[in-house]
């Protein structure tokens, strides 16, 4: 494996999923904070890539064509994310995730119709309007409608927690990949998987069927992140022979907690560890 020189940040959502920016917003921030590279790893498609790479080389940036898919283990039911990189076959990832696209977004949607229905005014077609550019409703564009109508202030907080925490009327099922076919997915379409945030959803006992399964990387600079997490992370990295990578997860105004683009400014870690992606005159 090879080094990233330079600012990275490789775990970002535009508008093609549940970002609040455009891709060509996202490009013109990052080259204004001086970032190297990034990685647009919108959730379960792969359909704005073309359009991340044409950015990129309009504003001299260099780009890694990303996902991430949002998957739960079949064995202990825990949700995880996997992230993609450098895919070969974009078209074929994007092609398996879709109907678990299409079933997130119909929750949605169902979310809603009970939100309504426990006496808030959103219906079907205040989401949708705020949907990006795939047309998949996300929560996030529920809570934009309810902030709209003055209900919150923020995408998350007390409002979302009571509409979509546990009971909550917004507490609606859809489906997910399994976490082996989403990293063999990655894998049989030439890409490199690695775990995102890997604490976020309790992650960390999955590693060793993970690697089984192909698992190549793990994130570990991510505003979720401790000092003794990095620990745990590189350690276990270290133990089965995995990459670092890093990343904001910016989300823009969807975004769960305050966070820049480029944050953590170390976005992939060098040197002790092996790190997945290099730069070289601004090529990869």
């Amino acid at each position: 494996m090879k080094h990233i020189r330079g600012k990275a940040d490789l775990h970002i959502h535009s508008t093609w999923s549940d970002g609040s920016l455009s891709v060509g917003e996202i490009v013109k921030l990052a080259k204004a904070l001086k970032l190297d590279v990034v990685s647009v790893t919108d959730h379960d498609t792969m359909d704005g890539q073309e359009e991340v790479l044409e950015e990129g080389a309009r504003r001299d940036l260099a780009v890694i064509p990303g996902i991430e898919v949002s998957a739960m283990d079949s064995e202990s039911g825990r949700k995880l994310h996997v992230l993609g990189y450098r895919v070969k076959d974009r078209d074929g990832v994007s092609r398996v995730c879709r109907p678990y696209l299409e079933d997130r977004g119909r929750a949605v949607l169902e979310a809603a119709d009970a939100i309504r229905a426990a006496g808030y005014p959103v219906d079907r077609e205040d989401v949708r309007s705020r949907a990006g550019k795939q047309g998949i409703p996300y929560r996030q564009h529920v809570m934009h409608a309810l902030a709209d109508r003055g209900y919150t202030r923020t995408i998350y907080g007390p409002l979302y927690d009571k509409l979509f925490g546990p009971g909550g009327p917004g507490e609606v099922k859809s489906r997910y990949m399994s976490a082996k076919e989403a990293v063999q997915l990655i894998r049989d379409c030439g890409g490199e998987a690695v775990l995102a945030h890997p604490f976020q959803y309790d992650s960390m006992g999955l590693l060793p069927k993970l690697v089984e399964w192909g698992l190549e990387g793990i994130e570990c600079r991510n505003p979720t992140q401790t000092p003794e997490r990095e620990r745990i992370v590189r350690e276990q990295a270290e133990r089965y022979g995995l990459f670092l990578t890093g990343g904001s997860d910016f989300h823009g105004l969807y975004s769960q907690q305050p966070v820049l683009l480029g944050q953590p400014k170390d976005g992939c870690i060098s040197g002790d560890v092996k790190c997945g992606f290099m730069v070289e005159n601004g090529s990869l």
